[in-house]
């Protein structure tokens, strides 16, 4: 049995991954918890910094597989707290050496479509890299990371995960979808940026969660993956999903964010090729169990 590590283990996507991934693997959560998770994380998380996570402790608990996912992920707030993207970048790079130096098989990192920035609307893996935050250019800086350690060392495979929208019950309230529905809910205010035309890739959690286990579990290497639906909806579609629901709420407008990206949409084909990605969960379903899961 492989033992598996994953970091951000706390969060939305983390801790869903740990519970589907430790039915068929002795999985490590490990999270510092610098962020609040949205609902109680596992008893046996091992809230520890990822700076600690030295060769020492991988070769302690027999790592063969690292998912990274912990990073500070906020593109707006990267523009003030630079110290995030640093974070970012140093994480990355203390945990490849750790995992080189403990001999760790494979690594997953966590990437995110924002490196890719104004570019055409269908974006495949090799897409240019065009990063417009902070945040975005510390996750370019680790793509380029990533392929110098490829060239000084061959036995650990390296994936980055490109992850477009993923949406969900317990989606931190930051994000848009959660943001609308809370909001609605407690007849607080929603405002629109901009002319709500921007549009995302949007895929619920189970959808991506299901994948990831896929390219986990097989032998296939590929040095990039998209994780996203394939289909873009704007803001402006969101909102009118909501209006057909029973929750009533006014709309507002706000001025556009800084550098803001008009839409992100992923050529998905290899991970339905290769890794039997289906979109199970439709936007509208997926929208219906977020009210559900605030309602509650």
């Amino acid at each position: 049995m492989k033992n598996i590590l994953i970091t951000g283990a706390a969060g939305f996507i983390g801790h869903q991954l740990w519970k589907k991934l430790e039915k068929k693997y002795k999985v490590y959560g490990v999270d510092d918890l610098s962020s609040k998770p949205v609902i109680a994380p596992p008893k046996d998380l091992i809230i520890k910094p990822v700076l600690e996570l030295n060769s020492n402790f991988l070769k302690k608990m027999k790592i063969h597989t690292i998912i990274h996912l912990a990073a500070r992920k906020s593109v707006d707030t990267s523009f003030y707290k630079l110290e995030d993207s640093v974070s970012n970048y140093k994480n990355a790079f203390f945990l490849l050496n750790s995992a080189s130096d403990a001999n760790v098989k494979r690594f997953f990192n966590a990437s995110s479509c924002e490196i890719f920035g104004y570019n055409k609307s269908l974006l495949d893996e090799n897409e240019t890299f065009n990063p417009h935050s902070p945040y975005a250019v510390s996750k370019v800086a680790i793509e380029y990371l990533i392929n110098t350690f490829l060239m000084r060392q061959k036995k650990m495979k390296i994936t980055s995960l490109i992850f477009f929208n993923t949406y969900g019950p317990t989606e931190r309230d930051d994000a848009v979808i959660p943001k609308f529905i809370k909001n609605a809910i407690l007849k607080k205010k929603i405002f629109i940026e901009g002319k709500g035309d921007q549009a995302r890739d949007f895929t619920f959690i189970d959808d991506t969660i299901e994948v990831l286990k896929n390219i986990i579990s097989s032998k296939s290497n590929y040095r990039k993956v998209n994780i996203g639906s394939g289909s873009a909806y704007s803001v402006n579609h969101i909102v009118r999903i909501l209006k057909k629901k029973k929750i009533s709420f006014e709309t507002y407008k706000k001025p556009s964010r800084l550098n803001e990206i008009k839409t992100f949409v992923a050529d998905n084909r290899l991970i339905k090729k290769r890794f039997n990605f289906k979109k199970k969960i439709s936007l509208d379903e997926g929208i219906e169990k977020i009210i559900e899961f605030y309602k509650k």
